[in-house]
């Protein structure tokens, strides 16, 4: 990787915030990363299943890259929905080198090597306003209802930005092997990062933990799944409907204790029901599912340190920081959002330069 001098002036995001000083990087480029070749040149070839990353890194940076790997949209990491400056720039400013992926067969890298579905949701901005926590919006109700004191910008053209966003998500088996292969190969070209990961990437983070041996801690936002040793995997938990939902997967022993070598941070937002609540069916379970996450998230860090690690389960509202939604580094309280991030970095000694 070239490294040149590069001035590039970033003054926030073209609102009417006040503008940020110049920021000064050393590199900046995007490429694709890992992948697979199919066919050959005589027959027909594709290249498929890679990644792809974009990278930014400051003057005098930081000695632990930080990889940002969203489940959703690229717009994850970047700016906020009101304009101002996300995870990316913020933590530039705090000279961090900054990857930002989008993982095979989405965004950037969506050249597969299998054929991949996608069908429209035709209620999907009621749906994803209540599953992502900004409020209620059911069926029948003409607009939706914010939660009080959510840390979300409630003007239209958030709204509006935050229902564009969303990628399709492909989640099967097949999907979290091919993407963590690829994280696996950049982390071989980039060096020991801090991953950091977003919902449907909870489960991409643990297992590429797996497969590589550059991941030196994971801050994880609100991951939909959970891993433990295989004999270890606790009874299902039951769920608002009645049913029974799994508390996690299994792996084996010897790739579950590659957890407990690196420093882990699991984090939530508010409005997640603290205990089981049986209103919270149908247009609703979503909430419930949360709760379960957390209850698996509760499991699995116990789980590691069990065997040795150092994994920790912080829950927003419980700290005194409140109103966050399912995407807390783009809320409105963004900053003390990092500041959180930049704790545990220091803590565990991943900020050095």
């Amino acid at each position: 990787m070239r490294h040149v001098l590069l001035s590039l002036f970033i003054a926030g995001a073209v609102t009417t915030l006040a503008a940020q000083a110049p920021l000064t990087l050393r590199d900046q480029g995007g490429r694709p990363f890992g992948g697979t070749v199919v066919g050959g040149a005589a027959t027909g070839s594709l290249r498929c299943d890679h990644g792809y990353v974009e990278w930014q890194i400051p003057q005098n940076p930081r000695r632990v890259p930080l990889l940002m790997v969203h489940a959703s949209s690229t717009k994850t990491w970047d700016t906020t929905f009101d304009g101002r400056e996300g995870f990316r720039t913020i933590f530039l400013r705090r000279g961090f080198p900054v990857y930002l992926t989008d993982l095979p067969r989405t965004g950037r890298a969506g050249q597969g090597c299998a054929p991949t579905s996608y069908t429209p949701q035709r209620n999907h901005d009621q749906v994803w306003f209540t599953n992502w926590r900004l409020g209620l919006w059911l069926p029948g109700d003409p607009t939706p209802d914010f939660y009080p004191g959510v840390q979300f910008p409630q003007d239209a053209d958030a709204l509006d930005e935050f229902f564009r966003i969303q990628y399709p998500e492909f989640n099967g088996p097949e999907n979290i092997a091919v993407e963590t292969a690829a994280l696996a190969v950049l982390l071989s070209e980039i060096g020991p990062s801090v991953l950091l990961t977003h919902s449907s990437t909870g489960i991409r983070g643990w297992m590429t933990v797996t497969k590589s041996t550059n991941v030196a801690g994971i801050v994880s936002y609100e991951p939909g799944d959970v891993v433990f040793p295989e004999g270890e995997v606790p009874p299902p938990l039951p769920r608002a409907d009645g049913m029974m939902a799994p508390a996690g997967r299994a792996i084996p022993m010897q790739d579950f204790l590659k957890l407990t070598k690196m420093p882990i941070q699991i984090v939530w937002g508010d409005y997640i029901p603290p205990a089981l609540d049986t209103t919270n069916v149908g247009p609703r379970l979503s909430l419930d599912g949360r709760r379960i996450n957390v209850a698996r998230a509760r499991l699995m860090t116990e789980a590691i340190n069990r065997h040795g690690g150092d994994a920790t389960n912080v829950i927003l509202p419980q700290i005194g920081i409140r109103g966050n939604t399912h995407f807390p580094m783009l809320d409105l309280n963004n900053a003390r959002i990092a500041d959180l991030l930049s704790e545990f970095l220091k803590d565990k000694g991943l900020d050095r330069r």
